[in-house]
């Protein structure tokens, strides 16, 4: 058996005689002279006499399921008095049936759970990883193993042991960072970090698991960088990112090419996405003007808290969109990209006006083909609509959960030509109209804008992607078809598409963001919450 009774020295990945957390049952860590210990792997502290009576309650329970487990008279802890032939003979008669039958829900639970992403970025939560099994039950089921393992005589039931040994040690510990993944404590990425670095530790002579290995390293790496950045040691953290991406790529590579390790592809994606959002957080951070990262941090904080809440509480039709994790690494991308601007070592694409505070807006391609005309001169005209959509509607109530998309973006539809009932009845029924819309100026817009630094100017960072504007545009489209019966007469095939992020200068008063009032009732009404803007504003 592996372990130390007295509970001092660091704690082995794999020990049942080290003494045990109360709260998951992991190793803990002590010393002659502590009063209170606490886990390395979940935080909890408590009493060291407390954990050395919990540790006794796994002994008691360890020794009454080994006293089931073998035929009456055999201590397994003597097992070397024994004949080989006799303990290969009670393993395989009473102990491997009953370590099978339990093994196979803990193995099933535990590839369930590494088939979801097991990284959660800064000041976010993650609650849908599932919870199957608590780490105690888990930790105890694998000293039950080890207390049994000198049964095992040839290299076949060796290796059975090895390998459940090693994987519920793998379970528990991830289980702790499930937990971890929904608790909002500074600290928690130290403890995630603890725990994938002790997973992987366990992993050391189980060849068939190596990819598993490999991921579980690069998730450990993953959660020390995001400790670093979030205790501002920003240049740490991206070396650190760094190497957590080789190794998460190399495990991607390999699992695509391991049926057994397959079900983690995704997973690996997914957890690749949190990476790359982690690395442009701390870029976003590296790049603050004058090294004050402490100025930065509120507002990438804010940033976070609003994509959380989002992510928990959009509207059902986009739930989904929020909760990718594709659709934070987008928009910390261009937070990156704002502060390399904001810094002099890059550009954002801007509409040169005068303002103090620069709003980000989707611009939008519609082609869409209409039908104008009556009898034998109907026929059908192409156009190639310009569109600008507020990326921060989400702030407004009503264009993202009551469904009033005109709020926020250039109302093209209703800004088309008027020039008379009579003369608009002429030109339809004669097939002379060139539009169903009015994009005027917005084009104009489009092509004007250039990359440039933001020249000290404010910048509010999106809060949708790309693909986000695109779903609003439909929206608004189909809006615009219940509301206005000519057009939905006339219109027959609408493909919104993204041509890229405008940031357009506004001069901001009082509920007003003043942005574009060149542009008349063409104007977005609403860039959102002026206030929620202001605190995301870098």
């Amino acid at each position: 058996m592996a372990g130390n009774q007295s509970g001092f020295g660091p704690p082995n990945p794999t020990a049942i005689m080290a003494l045990r957390c109360k709260s998951c049952s992991a190793p803990l860590s002590a010393g002659q002279s502590d009063d209170i210990v606490r886990c390395d792997f979940c935080g909890a502290s408590q009493k060291l006499v407390d954990a050395r009576a919990f540790f006794d309650q796994v002994l008691l329970q360890v020794n009454a399921w080994v006293r089931q487990a073998i035929p009456f008279g055999i201590d397994a802890i003597a097992t070397g008095v024994i004949d080989p032939v006799a303990r290969h003979t009670i393993f395989m008669t009473n102990i491997r049936p009953r370590l099978s039958t339990e093994y196979g829900e803990y193995r099933f639970n535990c590839f369930n759970l590494l088939s979801h992403p097991l990284a959660v970025l800064p000041y976010m939560v993650e609650k849908g990883v599932p919870f199957s099994n608590a780490p105690r039950d888990v930790f105890l089921f694998q000293a039950k193993v080890q207390q049994v393992s000198p049964l095992a005589v040839d290299e076949e039931c060796k290796g059975l042991v090895s390998e459940i040994d090693a994987l519920s040690v793998v379970y528990g510990y991830l289980l702790n960072n499930t937990a971890l993944m929904t608790d909002l404590r500074p600290e928690r990425y130290h403890f995630m970090t603890q725990n994938f670095d002790a997973a992987a530790g366990a992993l050391k002579s189980v060849g068939k698991f190596s990819i598993l290995r490999d991921r579980l390293n690069g998730l450990g790496k993953l959660s020390k960088g995001l400790d670093e950045v979030t205790s501002l040691k920003v240049e740490e953290s991206l070396i650190t990112f760094d190497e957590s991406r080789n190794l998460l790529l190399t495990a991607k590579a390999a699992a695509t090419q391991n049926m057994d390790m397959a079900l983690m592809s995704q997973a690996i994606d997914k957890e690749i996405s949190l990476l790359n959002s982690s690395y442009s957080f701390a870029e976003a951070l590296k790049c603050t003007p004058g090294g004050d990262y402490a100025a930065t941090i509120q507002p990438l904080r804010n940033l976070m808290n609003i994509l959380g809440t989002y992510r928990e509480q959009s509207p059902p039709q986009w739930q989904s969109r929020f909760s990718d994790v594709g659709h934070h690494e987008q928009i910390l991308k261009v937070v990156a990209d704002i502060q390399k601007a904001k810094s002099g070592i890059g550009t954002i694409n801007i509409y040169p006006i005068g303002g103090t505070v620069l709003f980000p807006f989707w611009a939008i391609d519609i082609p869409y083909t209409f039908q104008t005309g009556s009898l034998w001169k109907t026929q059908g005209v192409e156009v190639t609509e310009a569109l600008l959509v507020a990326a921060t509607f989400p702030t407004d109530l009503d264009a993202f959960y009551r469904n009033e998309p005109r709020l926020i973006l250039t109302d093209v539809f209703h800004a088309r030509e008027r020039s008379g009932f009579f003369n608009e009845t002429f030109k339809r029924l004669s097939g002379r109209e060139t539009s169903i819309s009015g994009g005027g100026p917005i084009r104009e817009i489009m092509n004007r804008a250039q990359p440039l630094t933001t020249g000290g100017l404010k910048v509010v960072p999106p809060l949708s992607s790309s693909n986000d504007a695109v779903v609003i545009v439909q929206e608004y489209v189909t809006k615009v078809r219940q509301t206005d019966r000519t057009v939905n007469n006339q219109l027959r095939l609408s493909a919104p598409r993204a041509i890229g992020l405008i940031f357009i200068p506004g001069t901001p008063d009082g509920y007003s963001p003043n942005v574009t009032p060149w542009l008349g009732s063409l104007a977005p009404r609403s860039v959102g919450s002026l206030g929620t803007l202001a605190s995301i504003a870098l």
